[in-house]
């Protein structure tokens, strides 16, 4: 093996992990396959207290690459998927739009909006050293029952990534972490994978691991290639876990996905590859189990 070398840098060169101290840009997955991404269009509906809530999500743009790539060659903008969420919850509605690299999930923007108890809307320009951070807010109560179109309060700010990241690496909003889960073979348990979405003004290192195998009564609408049919009945499905670690060791995790946050867990079926459940926690309501009530299909 040669001297002077030690053993675990070696074992690391022959596993294809590059010690962290290099700081070299993190290859591309090539396990993650745009091919794998079998849906158009999600629908979700939750239920509890007596309160409803659902979460809606889009996907558009040029079609999905139909198969890997293991180069480094990635999309520029106007060649990005978009995808789109609407989250209605209690008081609160967030709307989210990210153009996405299909292929190494790169988000090349960011927008979310938040009306109800919080109303802005954050505009995130990627950059190759940091992230353009526009923010628009009603100036006033007036303002604030209108429309974002018609909020005047805007600031621009710009925050470097944290020295910590290697650069070039890949960063993606909470939908492209969707739709990385949904071109990974997820298959058994122990099966994972690891990105870093930007959340708020932070970059989090967010891993998806497999936990077990467990069943599940689904239920929902299926569409595709224009007929629809009822899916029902049990059926295996795969209980993912979401840890999320902040890559600036100072900074506190506030990952959430379609609004929620805390412990976030999804059933998946690796059939569709797509979730028929999502669990996590919301304000007032705590924690908030989520149902795939219709899919539209590729």
């Amino acid at each position: 093996m040669g001297r002077g070398r030690p053993l675990a840098a070696v074992l690391l060169v022959l596993a294809g992990v590059r010690p962290s101290a290099t700081r070299a840009a993190e290859p591309p997955d090539v396990s993650l396959d745009p091919a794998r991404v079998a849906w158009r269009a999600l629908y979700y509906t939750a239920h509890k207290m007596g309160i409803s809530a659902s979460i809606a999500v889009r996907m558009g743009g040029p079609g999905v690459p139909a198969g890997r790539s293991g180069g480094d060659e990635a999309a520029v903008a106007g060649d990005g998927i978009v995808l789109e969420s609407t989250t209605h919850l209690p008081g609160r509605v967030f709307l989210a739009r990210e153009e996405v690299d299909p292929v190494r999930t790169r988000a090349l923007s960011i927008v979310d909006t938040e009306t109800g108890a919080k109303d802005h809307r954050k505009t995130y320009t990627l950059t190759a050293r940091g992230f353009f951070l526009d923010l628009l807010e009603p100036a006033s109560h007036a303002q604030a029952a209108g429309p974002p179109e018609r909020w005047t309060q805007a600031t621009r700010s710009f925050t470097g990534y944290p020295r910590a990241l290697p650069p070039g690496t890949p960063i993606t909003g909470p939908i492209g972490l969707l739709y990385a889960m949904s071109a990974a073979p997820l298959a058994a348990p122990g099966d994972a994978f690891t990105v870093h979405v930007l959340v708020q003004t932070n970059v989090e290192r967010v891993t998806v691991r497999v936990e077990r195998v467990e069943t599940v009564a689904l239920d929902f609408r299926e569409t595709s290639g224009g007929v629809e049919r009822e899916v029902v009945g049990p059926v295996p499905a795969l209980r993912l876990v979401v840890r999320s670690q902040p890559v600036d060791p100072a900074a506190t995790s506030a990952f959430r996905i379609f609004g929620l946050g805390g412990d976030v867990a999804l059933l998946w079926d690796p059939a569709r590859h797509l979730p028929v459940e999502i669990t996590g926690s919301v304000k007032i309501l705590g924690r908030v189990k989520v149902h795939l009530a219709s899919a539209t299909m590729r």
